[in-house]
């Protein structure tokens, strides 16, 4: 099987090709390295014809092209790549017959961030049936590739919409710990500190890559089942949004108090998918299980 990888030269791009190394791969990146893969294909999300023949002969695609929060400062450019270029990506792979689109989204879709600043989960923890209520352009574009992805689903492609939460890329560490940003990024501090481990999140879009259930359109929240933070989950968002907050599962959060404020059930039900990482407050790090 041929799968295709959009932004495969990225961050999370490198991981997810690591994960699919089974498989025969394409590599689509707008940026151009010195010493091409095998397959590799130098393409614009915003160049149709590009995108039309870097996925010609692919039985799935993995979209991960596009501009992540870290770099997301210009609101007309974020929209345009992350919005306009999953249109294009969708088009293309409809017209080459392929099977499976796996999208990557983001759990900026719910809009519990900085973004919003009163406005706290309905409820605890949040599932893929949450109300999606973005109000920045990031956040937005993703809801719009979202929109995309289950309107190509009713055009006959097998889709599957992956949310990771903030990955925590090694680079990230001190910024989780509550130090700066890495230089030259401009990540906001999460509200909700969810966050998942790189390779339990490419491990996440190899499983949707294999899953051989397909029940349509379907969304899967890839998140820790920790968080960065020190305090207990429940009392810190509490105090944050200045609200009580419903809890749907109180055991989860009375075993364990800083449990995710996402949930990962679907994801474990579905793809067999399960975090390995936890974070260490002592270390400052993520650690596996």
């Amino acid at each position: 099987m041929l799968v295709a990888v959009t932004g495969g030269l990225g961050r999370l791009g490198r991981y997810v090709v690591d994960a699919l190394a089974d498989y025969d791969l394409t590599i689509i990146d707008i940026a151009v390295p010195a010493d091409p893969p095998p397959g590799f294909h130098q393409a614009d999300l915003r160049d149709l014809d590009a995108i039309n023949a870097a996925v010609a002969g692919c039985e799935v695609v993995v979209h991960l092209g596009a501009i992540d929060r870290s770099f997301a400062t210009d609101d007309s450019l974020t929209m345009q790549v992350n919005a306009l270029g999953t249109w294009n990506l969708f088009e293309s792979c409809r017209r080459a017959g392929v099977r499976r689109v796996v999208h990557c989204s983001s759990n900026s879709v719910t809009g519990l961030d900085r973004s919003n600043p009163a406005m706290p989960p309905r409820y605890l923890p949040v599932d893929e049936e949450h109300p999606l209520r973005p109000s920045d352009a990031y956040g937005l574009s993703k809801q719009c590739g979202e929109a995309i992805a289950e309107a190509y689903s009713r055009r006959g492609l097998e889709v599957l919409v992956l949310r990771p939460c903030l990955v925590a890329f090694p680079e990230m560490a001190d910024f989780m710990a509550g130090r700066d940003a890495p230089a030259g990024r401009s990540e906001p501090r999460p509200y909700l500190c969810a966050y998942v481990g790189p390779e339990d999140c490419a491990r996440g879009f190899a499983a949707a890559v294999a899953l051989a259930d397909y029940a349509g359109y379907e969304t899967f929240f890839l998140a820790a089942a920790d968080t960065f933070a020190t305090e207990p989950t429940v009392a810190r968002l509490e105090s944050l949004y200045n609200a009580s907050i419903s809890v749907k599962d109180p055991d989860l959060y009375a075993d364990f108090p800083r449990a995710s404020p996402i949930g990962h059930a679907r994801a474990r039900d579905r793809l067999g998918w399960l975090p390995t990482t936890r974070w260490s407050p002592e270390a400052g790090s993520c650690r596996s299980q």
